[in-house]
């Protein structure tokens, strides 16, 4: 099944044990597959990298066939559609949150917008009731290209929308593999209710997608992350300030620790050792 995997897996997607310090990046090794294994993608794949940007509800410019910046090695993922960014993960989180909640975590739910932007934090009024209809509208019809070797497979991230507007009601299906991998013990620190204490800040919000794959924190160039979450060019150079303010953000919330800047290099704790299931990382890449 499409993103499923009962692995723990780095940001390439490799099997790798619990403990070690995680490290993702286009250059270092990957599990080899069977080449008639389907092609599983990690999460990873939408908290590290540009698919959802760190902006929030920004304009949607349409894209055809963008390569994303991520940290998949010996793969070329595209995405074609609207842009997304940190508001559209906040919306199709909702919907497969609660895909999880319900027997098989499987098949179509009912979702109240009204109650969506409730548990972000934010207003329930006209303007912002649309703003979820559209992102649906963003999700069902973007798709991805992931090319691997001599396959090719194509993936929508949520497969069915049914609005019901005069009554502020959809019924959605998202992708099962998606609801599968997020089913993952690990991944459950990705709550709705932690990311609407971020509000509109969409860069904490990225970053805390790499603190719940990360849970122990991560070290990066400060370069090469403002390019992985998709920040726009003319914030470049004030890029380290805003990780500064994001961060103080997320650690008002106690999602992070401390964190320190060493000329170019990030580095970020959770302060979560004593858990069983620690995993640090540092998040690298040869090039995009």
């Amino acid at each position: 099944m499409m993103f499923d995997s009962s692995h723990t897996g780095n940001a390439n997607g490799a099997s790798t044990p619990l403990n070690p310090c995680v490290v993702g990046g286009l250059g270092s090794c990957e599990t080899p597959r069977s080449r008639t294994e389907p092609c599983r993608q990690e999460l990873s794949v939408y908290l590290l990298s540009n698919l959802f940007g760190a902006g929030y509800m920004g304009k949607a410019k349409f894209a055809r066939d963008r390569r994303l910046v991520c940290l998949a090695k010996n793969k070329r993922i595209f995405f074609t559609g609207e842009r997304l960014d940190q508001w559209d993960l906040d919306v199709l989180l909702h919907c497969a949150l609660r895909s999880i909640d319900q027997p098989g975590g499987i098949g179509e739910i009912q979702v109240d917008a009204g109650k969506l932007l409730c548990d972000l934090r934010l207003r329930n009024y006209d303007q912002n009731r649309e703003r979820v209809y559209a992102s649906l509208f963003r999700l069902h019809t973007g798709a991805l290209t992931v090319d691997e070797n001599d396959q090719r497979h194509m993936i929508r991230l949520v497969d069915r929308v049914l609005l019901d507007q005069s009554r502020g009601r959809c019924v959605v299906e998202v992708n099962r593999g998606f609801v599968k991998s997020l089913r993952c013990e690990r991944h459950r620190g990705m709550d709705i209710e932690t990311r609407g204490a971020f509000k509109r800040c969409g860069l904490a919000k990225w970053l805390h997608g790499a603190v719940t794959f990360f849970n122990d924190g991560f070290k990066a160039d400060i370069t090469e992350l403002h390019q992985l979450c998709g920040a726009s060019n003319r914030s470049r150079y004030i890029f380290a300030r805003l990780l500064d303010k994001a961060l103080e953000l997320m650690a008002e919330s106690g999602v992070v620790d401390s964190w320190k800047f060493d000329g170019s290099r990030l580095t970020v704790s959770t302060g979560v050792r004593n858990r069983p299931d620690v995993r640090c990382g540092e998040i690298v890449q040869s090039s995009f």
